[in-house]
């Protein structure tokens, strides 16, 4: 395998003298732009949960409908991300980066033309199927275009933009969305991608990806499997509350052809030259331990995209009213941002996501106490103690992840690492919306036909709000757990040594 250039030279800058001078200033331009690119999707998909009620509404569909709107996105995303690697061995990345973003826009405007809930929901999977290669893609134009020495700048370049993405979102929803329509908030994406291109393209003409040695083939198996096992799973989740389950003949199959596809992905990725991602890396236990936390972590990020809309809606609260207090989350989110690289620097990793974790789990115990009607003071912090415990969680997790690799292994690493969060999140999006709507059907029938809707979608979201709070704190007791026994283990080394 060819070693890899400098920063300078993958620019057309000297070799020798790259790390010296520091990257080009098309090179810091490329990497803005590609860094601008993957904000669009994380500002689109904010959006999206901040108006999904007044999607809903406006379509005229129920609930398990709506969460499609969100756990479509995801499973798109999720299987794009899985061939991204292999993508970015096969087009240049002038020509990737303007077809994925060209995509993106597309889906995005097809969303703001959507003209009945089907067309919308193709649009979406459009859009998470390009949201799923735009953001490993920016990562790795940080990784190929910047010396070593300048990925921590670049990343929490990355972190402010992307965390400032859930902070201009609700503003755009107050705006646009209330003085016009939802369907404009999709056409931000426009001059978003046109932004993201005309910073990127000078600099990325000269990029040089090296020769790797996969090549360019593929594992068609797998990828055959990784489809149809992930396309089965969310059919499954989606119909399965209106097929009653089990009970179905269909939701049967689809399920049982998704633990089939499961089974083959993974024999056969063990054994390919040519896999889509390297499972051998999770015979590593601490970045093991990491993929499963995060597989939790998108599963309570994702939920909450469906959750708090449907919460505030039941309550009265307006498509700008929603905004409003997911802007108080979000200012307070950009605001931890920035202190977040000096916090990791200085805290144990373990015990940053466990703080996560309780704040996440502190935002569903809120509302669970607070009842039908919690005072507005109650939901704004809850939203708070959302934001920070999601950006605490997640970054944490990923520095956690990043520690149990080597620099051979980051790349594959990284994948895995992200597309354990989508799958939870693909998951938990659909099963929060499954659930909730068992829930509410349970309640109605309990309640008997008198029985108000929205008392039987209350006493539902109730416990929602009962089974995250759950999961939550087990997840930082399980991080406490992990803590302990990796100091136990560095006694234990210590005390060997010393003897």
């Amino acid at each position: 395998m060819t070693e890899p250039k400098p920063a300078g030279a993958a620019l057309g800058g000297p070799a020798a003298a790259g790390d010296r001078a520091g990257p080009s200033p098309l090179a810091w331009r490329a990497v803005l732009g590609c860094i601008i690119a993957a904000a669009m999707t994380v500002l689109d998909l904010a959006m999206t949960s901040t108006v999904l009620g007044s999607i809903q509404e406006t379509m005229g569909e129920p609930l398990a409908k709506g969460a499609l709107v969100i756990s479509a996105y995801a499973t798109a995303e999720l299987i794009t991300l899985s061939l991204s690697a292999f993508l970015t061995r096969v087009f240049p990345a002038r020509t990737y980066l303007v077809l994925l973003v060209c995509l993106f826009v597309a889906g995005a405007l097809l969303s703001a033309c959507a003209w009945s809930f089907e067309s919308l929901l193709v649009a979406r999977v459009v859009q998470g199927a390009a949201s799923g290669a735009i953001m490993p893609f920016a990562y790795y134009a940080i990784v190929v275009l910047l010396p070593g020495d300048k990925h921590p700048k670049a990343i929490s370049t990355f972190s402010i933009l992307v965390t400032g993405s859930y902070v201009l979102a609700p503003v755009l929803c107050i705006t646009l969305g209330e003085w016009i329509s939802w369907r404009a908030l999709y056409c931000v994406a426009a001059p978003a991608g046109a932004l993201g291109l005309w910073l990127a393209l000078p600099g990325l003409r000269h990029m040089r990806t090296d020769a790797s040695p996969l090549g360019r083939k593929v594992n068609a198996v797998g990828v055959a499997a990784a489809v149809v096992g992930l396309g089965c799973t969310q059919y499954a989740l989606d119909t399965g509350q209106e097929r009653r389950w089990f009970s179905s003949a269909v939701v049967t199959l689809a399920v049982g052809a998704a633990l089939v596809a499961a089974v083959l992905f993974v024999v056969t990725e063990l054994r390919s030259r040519h896999p889509l991602v390297d499972l051998r890396l999770l015979r590593l236990r601490p970045f093991l331990t990491s993929c499963v936390f995060n597989v939790v972590g998108g599963v309570a990020v994702y939920s909450s995209y469906v959750l708090i809309p449907v919460y505030l809606t039941t309550l009265g609260f307006s498509a700008a009213d929603i905004a409003t207090v997911s802007l108080y989350g979000g200012t307070v989110q950009l605001a931890i941002a920035l202190g977040l690289p000096l916090l990791l620097r200085r805290i144990d990793t373990y015990l940053v996501s466990c703080t996560g974790a309780l704040m996440f789990a502190t935002a569903a115990l809120l509302p669970f106490l607070a009842g039908s009607s919690p005072p507005y003071v109650v939901i704004v912090i809850a939203l708070m103690c959302r934001s920070v415990g999601s950006g605490l969680l997640l970054a944490a997790l990923g520095l956690m992840a990043t520690r149990a690799l080597s620099a051979h292994q980051a790349a594959s690493g990284s994948l895995l690492f992200n597309m354990a969060r989508s799958l939870g999140g693909s998951v938990g999006a659909a099963g929060c919306a499954a659930f909730l709507t068992i829930r509410e059907a349970y309640h109605a029938a309990a309640t008997g036909p008198d029985g108000a809707d929205d008392a039987g979608r209350s006493l539902a979201l109730h416990d929602v709000f009962a089974v995250a709070f759950a999961i939550l704190l087990l997840l930082a007791l399980s991080l406490v757990a992990g803590y302990a026994l990796r100091r136990i283990r560095e006694r234990r080394a210590a005390l060997t040594t010393d003897g």
